[in-house]
């Protein structure tokens, strides 16, 4: 397979956004990894355009959109659907990469969209990354049978799941905690700590299906649960998710899962989850997996 990238002009590749999520991240995303990935990828890409299997567009998609508000009232978007246009040469064989809730916010055509934050548009999962936390120096124990920190306000599953454990003392449910982590650890009431002392970090969806906290979990070494109606594990064709984290769609199931986890098993997936986001799924490491879709894809339409 041979795959030629695009060259947009730089106004669509921005140097920096304006914001940045979670609180601790780099100025970094999947968006400027795949990229970054691609070019050293000297048996895949090709100068001629025409001997190409796949098109590549690398577009900066969430810095484009947080740069220009959101896209809230459509601004930017005029521009970026006139740019990308004029550099597209063939839709059916064009795909790209975004972070962006939503997706790319323009007609992309037949584009092929690999996506990090489905809400309602289509595409295929990726991983949503982020900057790793730090951690101590000696693992906490386990105190908690799952945990949650964060907002619910993003999605009414939030609440449920608030309402439901919230008298549970096993099950750890605390809103607007930050998720940077503190030196005065000893706190043991951060994001970091509470996901580590935890059988299961729970995941919930917010505004987009999946959840920077699954990826997270799995690099604090705990095992991740994504509670949604949409189950984003990413490739899964390729990847035996169920071997190193837990999937529930709805509180009910959550809740059915937590009376009956094993604990010992938790913790293996835990140690699991970690090794297969440090080998395989981590900046740089889950780009072959975008190759291995687009392979796939080009066999069933030659087939």
């Amino acid at each position: 397979m041979k795959i030629f990238i695009l060259d947009p002009p730089s106004v669509f590749q921005p140097k920096t956004q304006s914001f940045q999520y979670p609180g601790h991240n780099k100025d970094y995303g999947i968006e400027q990894d795949f990229h970054i990935w691609l070019k050293k990828q000297k048996n895949l890409v090709t100068n001629n355009p025409t001997e190409a299997d796949w098109h590549y567009l690398p577009v900066y998609w969430t810095r484009w959109h947080i740069n220009h508000g959101f896209a809230e009232h459509g601004e930017g978007l005029e521009e970026l659907q006139a740019g990308v246009d004029k550099i597209v040469i063939d839709d059916s064989r064009t795909f790209t990469i975004t972070q962006f809730d939503g997706g790319i916010l323009i007609n992309g055509g037949k584009m092929t969209l690999f996506t990090a934050a489905r809400t309602i548009n289509e595409g295929i999962d990726i991983p949503i990354l982020c900057s790793t936390h730090r951690k101590p120096p000696i693992n906490p124990k386990k105190r908690y049978l799952a945990s949650f920190n964060g907002s619910f306000t993003t999605h009414p599953i939030r609440v449920e799941m608030e309402q439901r454990f919230k008298t549970n003392p096993g099950v750890l449910i605390q809103g607007g905690l930050p998720t940077r982590f503190y030196k005065r650890w000893l706190w043991a009431k951060n994001f970091n700590l509470n996901t580590m002392a935890s059988y299961v970090a729970l995941c919930p969806r917010g505004t987009s299906c999946s959840s920077f906290r699954f990826f997270e979990a799995m690099q604090l070494g705990t095992a991740p649960c994504l509670v949604g109606d949409v189950d984003v594990r990413p490739f899964k064709k390729f990847i035996p998710w169920d071997e190193f984290s837990y999937y529930a769609a709805t509180v009910d199931d959550l809740e059915k899962l937590l009376k009956n986890l094993d604990k010992k098993d938790a913790i293996k997936k835990g140690k699991k989850a970690y090794r297969y986001w440090k080998n395989e799924l981590y900046y740089q490491k889950w780009c072959k997996y975008v190759i291995k879709e687009l392979e796939e894809m080009g066999s069933k339409s030659n087939a």
